[in-house]
């Protein structure tokens, strides 16, 4: 379909969003930025309910205003991924629960499938993946309320668990390492200064904890 910016219309009804051409009318299940990354909002896609390409909008900023206002929402609901600043709350459903979160774009409530909704392949961050496929990010886990953790506490990656367990053992090493250096003779002060430092740096990572 020939989705030239000025002829066709975006709609949202109860089946969702529709893409109108004169007397057409298609169901939008996906869409999708396409290229380039320098310039993402240049090309759009729009994809049916099987998964077919129903067409590309260019230069989608020359839609009409209720259009582009439509698009950007539905953009910003799939491309933006809000901070998790506190979690209210966490209610089982079935195989999965929903969650109530605060973030730095407001409150959202959303489901999660399962535990492995939760990605922990960059600790100590988190990335958290709705039923829907909206994303959500927690930048420090261990910098979150302790009333947040607990909510969160069984659905945690193992990555997470590891990475402070490793924050620990890094400290235990400078520590001890700071004690052997204070008890050699003549280097003592030295090594004392330089014992002092580990153990600053190893409490400042704790705090991370």
């Amino acid at each position: 379909m020939d989705l030239v910016p000025e002829k066709i219309k975006l709609i949202e009804t109860l089946d969702g969003i529709q893409v109108v051409v004169g007397k057409e009318r298609r169901v939008v299940e996906r869409i999708a930025r396409a290229f380039p990354r320098t310039n993402p909002d240049q090309f759009i896609g729009l994809l049916d309910p099987d998964g077919h390409e129903i067409g590309m909008i260019e230069e989608p900023e020359r839609l009409d205003k209720l259009s582009k206002n439509l698009l950007d929402t539905k953009l910003k609901e799939i491309y933006f991924i809000p901070e998790i600043q506190e979690v209210l709350s966490i209610t089982a459903h079935g195989t999965g629960s929903q969650w109530t979160v605060q973030t730095d774009d407001g409150e959202y409530t959303f489901r999660i499938l399962s535990r492995d909704a939760l990605k922990g392949d960059n600790p100590p961050s988190i990335t958290i993946i709705s039923e829907t496929g909206k994303r959500f990010f927690i930048d420090n886990y261990y910098d979150l309320e302790p009333e947040s953790r607990e909510l969160m506490s069984r659905f945690i990656p193992d990555k997470i668990v590891k990475f402070r367990y490793y924050v620990r053992s890094m400290r235990r090493g400078s520590s001890s390492r700071g004690s052997s250096g204070m008890g050699s003779s003549g280097m003592g002060s030295s090594h004392g200064g330089s014992s002092r430092h580990g153990s600053s740096s190893g409490g400042g990572m704790m705090r991370m904890g």
